[in-house]
Formats: C-alpha cells, sequence, structure tokens
C-alpha cells in the first residue's frame, strides 16, 4: 500500500527525511581529519545531494531499486554499528557488547515490522523534539562560539577540498540517495522528498556548526563524538550539569528511521511488499 502525497502524512514524510539525514552522521561528524575547510566541504556535500536528488527522484525503475538492495543493507549496518559503538564507549563501557546489541536488535525489529503509518506517526513527533532541542543547544552554546573557526581565508585546492567532503559523502550524499527510491515507493510527490532532504541539511549544518563553532575544527576533529561533547558544555545550576543526554535521543531515533527506511527498501527491491504492514 503506497500513502499518497495528498494524504495528511506529507510532513511526516519530511521529519522521517530530516531524521534519516541525521542519523550516524550527527554522532560522529566532523571526521578526524577535519580543518578549516570541513564546512566547505560540507556545503560542497550539499549540492551534490541536491543533483542526485534530482537525478535519482526521476527514475522510477526496477533496476534502480534492485541495484539499491545492498547499499541500503551496507547503510543499515552502519547506522547500527555507529549508534552501538557510541553507546559502548560512551555509556556503558563495562558492559558486554552482547547486553547491548539485544535490546537494540529487538528495537529494530519491532521498528521494521510496525505500521507505516505509526513509523510516521512517531517521526513527526521525534523529529519536533529533535529540532526543538537543536536549535536550543545551539543557542544556549552561542556566547562561547568562535566565528573565525568558520573563515576561509584562501581558496583549497582540489585534494584539499575532496579530503574535507569524503567524510560527509559516505556518511550523508550516498545514503540519502535512497530517500527517492524511498519517496517513489511511498508515492510522494518530489516537493515532499526535496523538503525532507532540506530540512535534513539544515539541521545537521547547525550540529556540525554547533560543534566547529565551540571547539574548532581540528579539535572537533579529535572527539570521539562532537556533537555529545558539544552539547555536554551547556549547564543549568548545579542541578543540570550534563546535558548531552538529549543528543542520544537524537542518535537513537535518526539511527532507527535509517535503518528502518533501508529494511523496507529491501524487502520492497526483493518483491517481498507482502510481508510489510500498513
Amino acid at each position: 500500500m503506497k500513502i499518497s502525497d495528498t494524504s495528511p502524512f506529507s510532513k511526516h514524510f519530511v521529519a522521517l527525511f530530516a531524521l534519516f539525514i541525521l542519523s550516524n552522521a550527527v554522532i560522529t561528524l566532523p571526521s578526524k581529519n577535519a580543518d578549516r575547510f570541513t564546512f566547505l566541504g560540507f556545503l560542497v556535500c550539499f549540492i551534490i545531494s541536491f543533483v542526485l536528488y534530482c537525478l535519482i527522484l526521476n527514475l522510477n525503475s526496477k533496476i534502480t531499486l534492485y541495484l539499491a538492495v545492498l547499499p541500503a543493507f551496507y547503510f543499515a549496518l552502519d547506522a547500527f554499528l555507529d549508534y552501538m559503538n557510541f553507546i559502548s564507549q560512551n555509556l556503558l563501557p563495562e558492559t558486554q557488547r552482547f547486553f547491548i546489541i539485544l535490546p537494540l536488535v529487538f528495537t529494530v525489529i519491532v521498528f521494521a515490522k510496525s505500521k507505516t503509518s505509526a513509523i510516521l506517526k512517531f517521526s513527526l513527533l521525534s523529529f519536533v523534539f529533535c529540532a526543538l532541542a537543536i536549535c536550543f543547544f545551539f543557542f544556549a552554546t552561542a556566547k562561547d562560539f568562535e566565528i573565525s573557526n568558520i573563515f576561509i581565508k584562501s581558496v583549497p585546492n582540489l585534494k584539499t577540498l575532496w579530503t574535507q567532503t569524503l567524510p560527509y559523502l559516505k556518511k550523508i550524499v550516498l545514503p540519502s540517495a535512497l530517500l527517492p527510491l524511498y519517496a517513489n515507493i511511498k508515492n510522494q510527490q518530489k516537493k515532499t522528498a526535496f523538503g525532507g532532504l532540506i530540512t535534513g541539511y539544515i539541521l545537521i549544518g547547525v550540529c556540525l556548526l554547533n560543534s566547529l563553532l565551540l571547539f574548532g575544527n581540528e579539535f572537533s576533529g579529535l572527539l570521539d563524538f562532537p556533537y555529545a561533547s558539544a552539547i555536554s558544555t551547556v549547564t543549568f545550576g548545579n542541578l543540570f550539569t550534563r546535558m548531552d543526554g538529549f543528543s542520544y535521543f537524537i542518535y537513537l531515533v535518526g539511527c532507527l528511521i535509517k535503518i528502518t527506511v533501508c529494511i523496507d527498501i529491501i524487502k520492497t527491491a526483493l518483491g517481498r511488499e507482502r510481508l510489510l504492514t500498513f
């Protein structure tokens, strides 16, 4: 069953696409090799992603869907591992990985078997919370920003720019190439797909700027989880001294949505739509 773009679920798809783009990218970026051109690399990737989106969105071929199976599997696994590594290293370093993987796998199965309408409603509610949290923490840390961290005083050569662009290609651009296929599967029009793409890039851009403006380019790259570290600098008196817990929810819902979408694409490509519950 397809959900029409004329249905009340259009804004839900925008939210779902935005969370998909956030997913594990917001956990790890900027990467270890970040320098003063890293935000420029991000902006270049937005342009690439937009062009790629236009190309794929106009395709409605079963061959294209079949070709997406392996990438969908890879990106789902990548999101799963990034979130699991975050929990293992940052929250439960003394816990056996089996006890971290088990509840995460169970949650993924529940989401994969849920109705599309339920996933969409969850996406919208989660998106509202995530967007408000991202904006709040950006402004809460703004007093410590160094605007010079993102100033570009010289034009990078192609090799340098490519080095800074590559992490965003891997974590954002290539995974987001699945979203036009998902939009076609769910019968969503171009305006919905583009709305989700732009909204997702705005949110991930704000998160990236939060880390870069606060810590600088090189130091942000040295941190294992830059965005969580940025949020952890926000305190309110002696009671609320660790606010990075809010980032954990953003990481969780983003990764769950990404994995769920990837599984949906794989099932559809393999002709197993009957296994999906709408």
